[in-house]
């Protein structure tokens, strides 16, 4: 029961957010990597009495360390300063169709601890309960001082979760209770800390943008093949989320246009749980997929299969992508392992080159993202970070 929560959050723990200049700083350190005073007073437009003042405070608060002295051609030596991953710590939680991820993560977005666990389809009571333990399991392995400088807690789960009971194999009524849940309420109630949540396939996105090597793009849009596929947005270098938090839903995207009857969305016929349901009904593991090793046979057959009917329903919603948006790029990641995903990738590309007319619409780039089936639970550990440290840019 949540009464019974067992780490109790002294009120020191109830961060409140940065100024926002001191928002900026670590903003262009986190975007460019250390930077001295000078450079920090270049691109922040401060004066360089103002540009002191923050990093010594930043420092003094062990959210950035001073590095080792660079000599110039004149004047003193140049010391750059550089994110303190140990300056603070945020719980990111990512609830799944099938699985529970739980994490601890320092300053610098790694992950200092992570627990994992499996279900045949999201109880809400067994998930909340697996929630709160899973979250104190993390708390203990923690020290006194990583424990004092935890900001908040993160959770990334797929919306409407009650909508979708039949296609995950529930019981009839099991996942009801979903519709009037509300998971971040209890992990506040029962941590004393703020707690964010986010749609999962946006907190990949939101990890993507973050960590994945796409920091160079800064507008694209991306598609998370999982149990369920999902996607994000992102413009600017920023996660756009729209008017109903619900901007790069492209599950619901039908997969072609109809005249009669119900068009079916993509969902239906690119996502993972149809592959993870045959390799069941050939009596196999759907383990394989995910795994870092050569597919058998048989399992080769499945995921081709899969493929078939994934990748051109996949390139279609990247073409309406770039016609929509006209970003960047396209990225494409997937809980599959590495190889897979960027099987997966190609065939996408084979499918927009073969069977969609491109006039009208600049280069389709497309590539694999970088971070793969840790996307969502990274994701949500950065949600706390954002909300007390992030920079909104326009």
């Amino acid at each position: 029961m949540l009464k019974d929560a067992p780490i109790a959050i002294s009120p020191k723990q109830r961060s409140v957010a940065r100024p926002q200049n001191e928002r900026l700083f670590l903003d262009l350190i986190r975007d460019n990597g250390p930077m001295s005073k000078a450079e920090l007073t270049r691109a922040s437009e401060l004066s360089a009495q103002s540009a002191t003042v923050i990093v010594n405070r930043l420092v003094k608060d062990g959210l950035l360390q001073p590095g080792k002295a660079v000599k110039g051609k004149v004047g003193q030596p140049s010391v750059p300063f550089s994110l303190d991953p140990t300056g603070a710590v945020s719980i990111g939680i990512k609830v799944g169709r099938r699985s529970l991820e739980v994490v601890s993560m320092s300053f610098d977005y790694s992950i200092l601890e992570r627990i994992v666990r499996r279900y045949s389809f999201p109880n809400l009571d067994a998930i909340r309960q697996d929630m709160l333990a899973c979250t104190a399991g993390l708390f203990d392995k923690m020290t006194a001082a990583q424990k004092e400088r935890v900001v908040g807690i993160g959770i990334a789960l797929p919306d409407e979760l009650s909508a979708w009971e039949s296609t995950v194999g529930a019981p009839k009524g099991a996942m009801a209770d979903w519709a009037s849940s509300d998971l971040s309420k209890d992990m506040e109630a029962a941590f004393g800390l703020p707690t964010t949540d986010l749609n999962d396939a946006s907190a990949a996105c939101l990890a993507e943008i973050a960590v994945g090597a796409r920091q160079r793009n800064k507008s694209f849009v991306y598609f998370y093949v999982g149990t369920f596929i999902g996607g994000g947005i992102s413009l600017g270098g920023q996660l756009y989320t729209g008017q109903n938090n619900l901007a790069g839903a492209i599950a619901s995207l039908p997969t072609g246009a109809v005249s009669s009857g119900v068009a079916s969305q993509l969902l239906e016929g690119a996502s993972l749980h149809y592959l993870e349901a045959a390799a069941e009904a050939a009596g196999l593991s759907p383990n394989g997929f995910y795994e870092n090793r050569p597919l058998n046979i048989t399992e080769r057959g499945l995921f081709e299969d899969w493929l078939k009917i994934a990748a051109p329903q996949i390139a279609f919603a990247a073409v309406a992508g770039r016609a929509f948006l006209d970003p960047e790029m396209i990225v494409i990641d997937s809980s599959l392992s590495p190889e897979l995903t960027q099987e997966m990738v190609e065939a996408v590309k084979d499918a927009i080159g073969r069977n969609y007319d491109k006039r009208g619409l600049a280069k389709i780039n497309i590539e694999a993202g970088e971070i793969g089936i840790a996307a969502r639970a990274i994701g949500s550990g950065i949600l706390p970070f954002l909300s007390q440290f992030g920079l909104e840019k326009e």
